[in-house]
């Protein structure tokens, strides 16, 4: 049903005079030097954007799906998500003793405040650089213990190579004097 206002044309000014608006808003200064106006111009690029759609089904159906990611963005559409007031009191009830706890923690942190603010704790900037100081000994003295522990792992390794050399080599003498004390022995009279 077509009402009386745009039987007599006055919808349509009003639709005229805002478009107007618009393009004198878009364009500025160039309004008057432009062949077509806005809406033809719009047009055009609708054409021209489905006459390169043609033949790309994929691209046709992310157009038609286009709406409903409209839809997912819109910030109404997450409102509409969100839970009801119950469910988020329920959430709240089952968080109730974790946040007893934290406002128990923070409570004592607001009673140490005085101690926070205390001369000891502001003085540590001082100290900065003598602190960086002595982490650099402590690092100059970790790596020279490395080194230490390498040359005495090195030490005990040689140490125990010489060790099994030594008892080899003593093993070897008594071999060899077992034998030589083996063939001077007195022999014993055979008995007849």
């Amino acid at each position: 049903v077509i009402s009386d206002k745009m039987a007599d044309g006055s919808e349509i000014s009003v639709l005229e005079a805002r478009l107007q608006r618009l393009e004198e808003a878009v364009y500025g200064d160039e309004v008057e030097q432009r062949s077509e106006s806005a809406v033809e111009s719009l047009a055009n690029l609708q054409s021209q954007v489905n006459s390169s759609l043609e033949g790309y089904d994929r691209i046709k159906q992310a157009w038609r799906k286009l709406e409903d990611i409209e839809k997912y963005l819109d910030p109404a559409f997450v409102e509409r998500l969100t839970l009801p007031d119950s469910a988020k009191a329920e959430i709240v009830l089952a968080a109730e003793k974790d946040m007893k706890s934290l406002a128990a923690q923070l409570e004592e942190v607001q009673k140490m405040k005085d101690v926070f603010d205390s001369e000891h704790v502001r003085a540590t900037a001082n100290y900065t650089s003598q602190l960086h100081n002595l982490a650099q000994v402590h690092i100059g003295q970790q790596e020279h213990a490395e080194v230490l522990t390498d040359d005495v792992r090195r030490l005990l390794s040689e140490y125990n190579r010489l060790v099994d050399l030594m008892s080899k080599q003593f093993v070897l003498w008594d071999e060899t004097l077992t034998k030589y004390e083996t063939a001077h022995l007195p022999k014993k009279p055979e008995a007849y």
